[in-house]
């Protein structure tokens, strides 16, 4: 694998550590299996899983919505790591088959042979941890990411304490750190009949079951206090410190995407599921997750107008329908609206209302935008783009810079003059050396 970038005109290097044959993300049970499979093989085998959480990540809602429902505990990366250990027994076993285990490690990006990339002759995976991002080189990739939640927008659902079923089971099962007493499961199917199991086997009191809350409001003013929803003509009130949304789940395709997988729309395995292509493998739920109410969340359609749907940028429905911009733009939207421009598609809603464009890079509005924009028939997918994770500025201030492109930093996109006024003519054969213009004998 080459370290040099060509694309660089002042030589930098790839921070690469190593290459191997068979890299595997996601060290869930199906990560797991496939990365103890290639290792019987004979490959030099890497298995990486983004937990134990940066803690930061937890306050984004990243990956799962967690809903502020997590303590103190996760900042403690060692204990939370012990506990992943003990929640993942096959882990030890990977490792004694010599599996290669790198657990806290993020995989923020992806980059294989393809149309639009050919830099690299072998997949190329972006990693990082709480200290450092890297790249490593392999011959082959298996992707076990899973899935993610699908949020309801109702009433409320901004609120800390509203959380997802993946986020759930995350800090009951592998983290140990779930915050909450009282709980109202939405949902049903499969998913929340296991939601429901997990907490009153954790000892969680379980406040009441949702299974088609048709109209509902979660109430509180700082956090959740409490659900009402109506039955009929009578309205009924729970009180609860905790709802859990166990709606639906939707396989995590965006490291598949950038890997040059092919995308399709199969509400059947989930909605927008990705498809292997050699020498990437989509196993496990980001191959399709199991059904549980499957499309149910396409009903979102119907919200009202004055419906929070982007939390993270202020966007509410009506917003998406009239294709309004952000309000601090004080400008209007397109007269006729959304229903009268014909198909659009999630990049261009996102440029023109700024949906999905937060912190929480679209995890929680994804689906709700989607099927605002489906009415009749689904619309594209929303583009996947590195970083998949928020890398802090620590992060990225621990690659080592080249001292040639230190010196050269003026010239990174290969405009030597694009600092020199219009008016001054631009020096045959120009380069930048130590923030000076120069036309002939390199300065130093």
């Amino acid at each position: 694998m080459a370290s040099q970038d060509p694309t660089s005109i002042a030589g930098k290097a790839f921070p690469f550590r190593g290459h191997v044959d068979h890299l595997v993300v996601g060290a869930g049970a199906a990560g797991i299996a496939a990365a103890r499979r290639a290792a019987a093989s004979g490959a030099k085998t890497l298995l990486v899983d983004e937990h134990p959480l940066d803690p930061g990540l937890f306050g984004l809602d990243i990956p799962y919505l967690f809903g502020a429902r997590f303590d103190a505990g996760t900042s403690n990366a060692a204990r939370m790591e012990e506990r992943i250990v003990a929640a993942r027994p096959d882990l030890l076993a990977a490792m004694e088959d010599g599996v290669e285990v790198q657990l806290g490690t993020a995989a923020w990006g992806g980059f294989a042979k393809a149309p639009a990339s050919r830099l690299f002759p072998t997949p190329v995976i972006g990693l990082a941890d709480r200290d450092a991002a890297w790249l490593v080189g392999c011959d082959r990739v298996t992707l076990a990411l899973g899935a993610r939640d699908v949020v309801l927008p109702v009433a409320g659902w901004t609120l800390p304490g509203v959380m997802g079923a993946q986020g759930f089971d995350a800090l009951l099962r592998l983290y140990g750190a779930f915050s909450g007493r009282r709980v109202v499961v939405l949902g049903g199917g499969a998913l929340a009949e296991g939601t429901l199991a997990a907490a009153r086997a954790a000892g969680v009191t379980v406040a009441g079951h949702l299974a088609t809350p048709a109209t509902l409001r979660i109430e509180g003013r700082e956090h959740v206090s409490g659900v009402t929803w109506r039955d009929g003509g009578t309205w009924h009130e729970v009180d609860c410190d905790t709802v859990v949304m166990a709606v639906d789940t939707v396989p995590m395709i965006d490291l598949a995407e950038l890997l040059g997988c092919p995308i399709a729309w199969d509400p059947a395995r989930g909605g927008f599921v990705a498809t292997g292509r050699a020498p990437v493998d989509v196993i496990g739920d980001a191959a399709g997750t199991a059904a549980a109410a499957r499309g149910a969340w396409l009903d979102l359609a119907t919200a009202e107008d004055h419906t929070l749907v982007c939390a993270c940028e202020d966007v509410t429905a009506g917003d998406l329908r009239a294709l309004r911009p952000p309000r601090y733009l004080d400008a209007a939207g397109p007269e006729a609206g959304l229903a009268a421009l014909g198909a659009l598609n999630q990049d261009q809603v996102k440029r023109l209302t700024r949906a999905g464009m937060g912190p929480c890079q679209g995890r929680r509005c994804r689906e709700s935008v989607h099927a605002l924009l489906s009415l009749d028939r689904p619309s594209p997918p929303a583009s996947h783009r590195a970083p998949l994770r928020p890398l802090p500025l620590s992060v990225l201030a621990a690659l080592e810079e080249d001292p040639a492109l230190r010196a050269n930093w003026t010239g990174w996109f290969g405009i030597a003059a694009q600092w020199l006024p219009h008016w001054e003519p631009v020096p045959a054969n120009p380069e930048f050396i130590g923030g000076r213009l120069s036309g002939g004998d390199v300065v130093k």
